[in-house]
Parts: C-alpha cells; sequence; structure tokens
C-alpha cells in the first residue's frame, strides 16, 4: 500500500470495498469464463503462437490476426474484456466526477430518476416517490 492510503485507511478500505465489488461482478464472471475458455481452445492457442512467433520475426501478421479473430472463442473473449472495462470506465468515471464536485453529469448520462435531485428525491421525502424522471420537478 502506498503512504498515501497508509495516512488514510479508510480510503484503502473503501477501496479494497470497490475491488471485491468489481471482482464480484456478472461482467468480471463472464470474462474469467471468457478467459478460461479462451486458454482451452486448441485452435485459438495454436494461432497465439503462431501470431507471436511471426511478431518476433517480423512477419505479416494480418492473415493469422483475421483467423485468430473470426473463431467464436475469441469473439466472447474480447465482448467480456470490453465488458468488464466498461465497468471499470464506469467507476472511474464516478470517482473523477466526485473529486470534482460533478457527480450530477454521470447520474443525469445515467438517465435516472431525477437524477440531479437532492439524495431526498424528488418530493423531498424519498428517493423514489413523486419522481417523474425530470429534473425541473426536483424541489430543491
Amino acid at each position: 500500500m502506498s503512504n498515501a492510503l497508509a495516512t488514510h485507511p479508510v480510503l484503502a478500505e473503501r477501496a479494497e470495498q470497490i475491488g471485491a465489488m468489481v471482482t464480484r461482478s456478472l461482467e468480471m464472471s463472464i470474462f474469467k469464463q471468457a478467459e478460461r475458455d479462451l486458454h482451452q481452445d486448441g485452435e485459438a492457442q495454436s494461432l497465439i503462437a503462431e501470431l507471436q512467433q511471426k511478431q518476433a520475426s517480423g512477419e505479416e501478421v494480418d492473415a493469422v490476426l483475421d483467423r485468430l479473430e473470426g473463431l467464436d472463442v475469441v469473439r466472447h473473449f474480447t465482448s467480456a474484456q470490453q465488458g468488464l472495462s466498461e465497468v471499470i470506465e464506469h467507476v472511474t468515471k464516478i470517482l473523477t466526477a466526485t473529486l470534482s464536485g460533478r457527480l450530477d453529469i454521470v447520474l443525469e448520462q445515467e438517465g435516472g430518476c431525477c437524477s440531479s435531485c437532492p439524495s431526498t428525491g424528488c418530493d423531498g421525502v424519498s428517493s423514489a416517490a413523486g419522481c417523474t424522471g425530470s429534473a425541473s420537478t426536483c424541489s430543491a
């Protein structure tokens, strides 16, 4: 752990909690399974080895890449990797928006009910009651 986090144990704990949540996410499970499938696929592994060999010797790799990208197992892995990246990117956006005091931008992009309303919600009582989905109906 860095010195900065060592002096802020609550931040370190929260960061670990976020990491654990991402690790337990559906996107991570899908990614891990796709990764296992890729490693167990003989054709994919053969093409990966051929690709690495051609890259090391400076040979043209486009034909091997095309064959590799044509495999279902590779397409599934790429899609799973993208899904996990989107989760991590979203968490990063929220952290960045929170630090800059602009969390409202992230929440509005999500299209949440009265996302720019205060935590009390549109009716000033609860976060769900009275929401019309329009920030103009917020009572704050």
